[in-house]
């Protein structure tokens, strides 16, 4: 009896675990918190209170790029595109250790992250996007039990009694799904949360599937699809459309159709990577159907010219790629009072912390020829204009616009030598910042970040305010990119889905035509396996350094095969006056990925009391 109380205590930790309600975008909402001793009625019967409390479930959307103080805005260390430059604590070390299952550190230490006093990102260690999500499910669930309490409805803001509750009750659902599903894309099948629970409730319950966690998330979704505008006004803007639900139900199903998520196709410890086709086919249409409502949402995609927009702007911080959206940063907004010129996304030479992401030499290479050859296709050099000497010309015009690379002029407005030798970038051995690097016993890619959550100016130079710095969740390209994997898994490459005409190789054609890249090449299409290569490749450029990577590797159970290939940077060397290119391992990065790292384990504390609950394989 007295584990079973101490079960109860944790869970009732983890899941009542409540701090005032706090704001959303620019308006004013009542804080008020049902955990502050008012009564369910005191709180629930205004509308705008029952929205202040919502909107907390919006708050807790995790911006990776929140502030200046945020390592989880280099959560793609942990993957392969990105390498964190200090070795004395970069996210894979802690991975590395093999301490996964008791950790707080960052994402692996969701589950254990509960700091009250940083649930909206502080100066110091955020609370993780797990830990967020119960804290977010809570509140949102406090919402659908008094909802029928409002009894007071402003007038004047363009809709009517019923259309304001339903777009409350529509937010609910949507919010319900989308923090939920941040847990069980990591920790694998959940209990369904969907009330709110009290000191009496019994925990110790067997656990779902995979499947089923979706199917309770997909239930969800369909509600808020039904409730939900196609579009908002101008004073809610950023909030959930009916086109968010979609976005989001096509990526579940798309996650729950992956080789991970269906053991009994891919048992434990396998090497087999067989989709779940029926699943595949109902993300498809889901996609179908989130791609046919992006008009109708006012989604579109940025020309190459606005491509960044998508991360920093000085116009609006809701740009019209992003489906779902973290709340702004108020570090960084044209209002804000964020410290430009320093922080950890920074190069430390620049004003950063010493430990910025670099871009790893893995990244580099899946940007293809400006003619579509992937550069390791033996026709790349003879056909696709690819010159090994010659390497970063000539290549997917979103390469350079995100990466720079040896010999850019990285601060062409000033003043040359000062900053001195910094201002060139120049990866050789004995070069200035192959030098700096090195001198701070620190591992050097041979390049640096250029185009997403970094704003033009944002160095101990310029020290440039006034941008607003958003993190999208789901842009349009991505919505495009689930569909085609999802496509191309149910009806091959060029087959048609159901109420679409569009197929999967359409579909990524969409993405790489905005990125002024042609269609991919005939050849790279002639069948599902063949054709999956390239899906996967264009993922990876098309959403870099966005923190899909590590998920994707781990959904794909491609993990361990692409780990095994090590994290290289360039090698770059002068020989006799001729500037030789190569790549080579980078040292103390390499990546220790079991099977069992798959999923996240849950703690010990909590498996040691839990007796029906069922511990992730292998912990």
């Amino acid at each position: 009896m007295k584990k079973y109380n101490i079960m109860k205590r944790y869970f009732n930790i983890l899941l009542l675990l409540v701090v005032l309600a706090s704001t959303y975008s620019c308006e004013d909402y009542l804080d008020q918190s049902p955990e502050d001793g008012l009564t369910s009625e005191q709180v629930f019967s205004d509308y705008f209170s029952t929205r202040g409390t919502l909107d907390r479930a919006n708050r807790l959307i995790h911006n990776y790029v929140f502030n200046d103080s945020d390592w989880s805005s280099e959560l793609n260390g942990m993957a392969d595109d990105c390498q964190v430059s200090a070795t004395r604590f970069p996210v894979h070390t802690v991975l590395n250790s093999g301490n996964w299952m008791d950790s707080n550190f960052r994402e692996i230490g969701g589950m254990r992250s509960f700091n009250v006093n940083q649930e909206f990102n502080g100066n110091d260690i955020p609370i993780e996007i797990v830990g967020k999500a119960f804290i977010a499910i809570r509140a949102v669930n406090q919402v659908m039990k008094n909802i029928d309490l409002i009894t007071e409805y402003p007038e004047g803001l363009g809709y009517t009694k019923v259309q304001l509750k339903n777009q409350l009750i529509g937010q609910a659902y949507f919010l319900r799904a989308f923090h939920y599903f941040q847990i069980i894309r990591r920790y694998g099948g959940f209990p369904i949360m969907d009330k709110v629970y009290d000191t009496t409730h019994d925990f110790n319950e067997t656990r779902p599937t995979y499947l089923e966690s979706t199917e309770f998330m997909v239930s969800d979704l369909d509600k808020a699809i039904e409730l939900l505008p196609e579009q908002w006004n101008s004073q809610n803007l950023g909030r959930a459309t009916k086109t968010s639900a979609r976005a989001l139900k096509a990526m579940s199903l798309l996650y729950a159709a992956s080789p991970l998520m269906n053991p009994q196709l891919n048992p434990y410890g396998s090497n087999s990577k067989t989709y779940n086709i029926d699943l595949a086919k109902r993300a498809a249409q889901a996609g179908a159907e989130a791609i046919n409502g992006l008009t109708a949402g006012g989604y579109e995609m940025f020309s190459m010219e606005d491509y960044t927009e998508n991360w920093y702007s000085r116009n609006s911080g809701f740009p019209k790629e992003a489906i779902i959206q973290a709340p702004l940063s108020p570090n960084t907004d044209p209002n804000g009072s964020g410290r430009a010129g320093q922080g950890w996304f920074l190069a430390q030479f620049e004003g950063g912390w010493a430990v910025e992401g670099q871009p790893t030499q893995n990244a580099v290479d899946k940007f293809e020829t400006i003619s579509g050859y992937d550069i390791n296709d033996p026709e790349a050099q003879t056909m696709g204009g690819y010159d090994p000497n010659n390497p970063y010309e000539n290549r997917d015009p979103r390469f350079r616009r995100l990466i720079w690379v040896h010999g850019d002029d990285m601060y062409p407005d000033l003043p040359n030598p000062n900053p001195g030798a910094a201002r060139t970038l120049n990866a050789l051995p004995g070069g200035w910042h192959y030098n700096f690097e090195n001198s701070r016993s620190k591992m050097f890619t041979g390049y640096y970040h250029r185009g997403k959550f970094k704003w033009p100016g944002c160095n101990k130079w310029h020290r440039s305010r006034g941008w607003f710095r958003m993190f999208p969740h789901i842009r349009v390209p991505q919505v495009y990119l689930d569909f085609a994997e999802a496509a191309n898994e149910a009806y091959g490459p060029n087959g048609a889905v159901p109420g679409t005409s569009l197929t999967a190789v359409q579909a990524i054609n969409v993405v790489r035509n905005r990125a002024e890249m042609p269609n991919v090449i005939a050849k790279y299409t002639a069948d599902k396996e063949t054709f999956k290569k390239r899906i996967y490749n264009e993922r990876a450029v098309e959403l870099f350094h966005e923190f899909h990577r590590w998920h994707d590797l781990r959904r794909w159970k491609l993990a361990q095969d692409v780990f095994a290939e090590g994290i290289w940077g360039a090698d770059i060397k002068d020989v006799n006056g001729n500037i030789v290119y190569d790549k080579k391992i980078i040292q103390g990065a390499q990546r220790i990925f079991e099977h069992k790292h798959y999923w996240y384990p849950f703690p010990t504390d909590v498996m040691n009391i839990m007796t029906k609950f069922e511990q992730n394989p292998g912990w």
